[in-house]
């Protein structure tokens, strides 16, 4: 499965949509009035809630909670913020989240790689772009909820900008990318 998350900043808001293998699928904004606890609705096409994030005060980590994908309220959160490595747990079932040198940043669910996505270096005129690669069994709304937390979080805030650069990171990681990865693909 392939995922395009694209932003598209405007004077009010950042905005987004996302694309699940080139169909169009859902759209996220991020709402008006939060002054620094931020709010992203995901939404499908025609508008209905799929999950709502929200930011919550952590100094200098993160911590989002994500309500309406699963019964319970799912707790996104710093593990080694020098090192780019995030946590998620959904039931018995934990993701862990990998930030690496550059740009890419993997998906692990209980020790097994499910996803990794990649933002584009260059952006004209528009917000980021973010490209998720998964196995084909993995739920693309909680990937999608990850990438808006990652955007939201280490958002470079060039609103307004005709070209943005993005050279990735630069410091440590917890684990090394790994470059041999293939995603499962469902057989027809």
């Amino acid at each position: 499965m392939t995922i395009d998350i694209n932003q598209h900043q405007i004077a009010i808001g950042d905005r987004y949509n996302i694309y699940v293998d080139q169909e169009f699928s859902y759209k996220a904004r991020v709402s008006l009035f939060r002054l620094f606890l931020a709010e992203i609705i995901l939404s499908n096409t025609e508008g209905a809630l799929v999950a709502k994030i929200e930011r919550k005060f952590n100094w200098l980590n993160a911590k989002y909670s994500i309500t309406g994908l699963h019964p319970n309220v799912l707790t996104f959160r710093t593990r080694q913020i020098w090192k780019m490595h995030f946590a998620c747990q959904l039931g018995p079932d934990r993701y862990e989240i990998y930030g690496h040198k550059g740009r890419r940043v993997s998906v692990f669910l209980n020790e097994q790689q499910v996803a990794y996505f990649d933002k584009a270096a260059v952006s004209w005129f528009n917000g980021d772009n973010y490209k998720i690669v998964a196995n084909d069994d993995c739920d693309p709304g909680l990937l999608i909820c990850f990438v808006l937390i990652w955007d939201n979080f280490f958002s470079s805030k060039s609103e307004g900008n005709t070209v943005t650069f993005d050279f990735g990171n630069i410091g440590l990681e917890a684990r090394k990318f790994d470059e041999n990865w293939i995603p499962k693909k469902i057989k027809n």
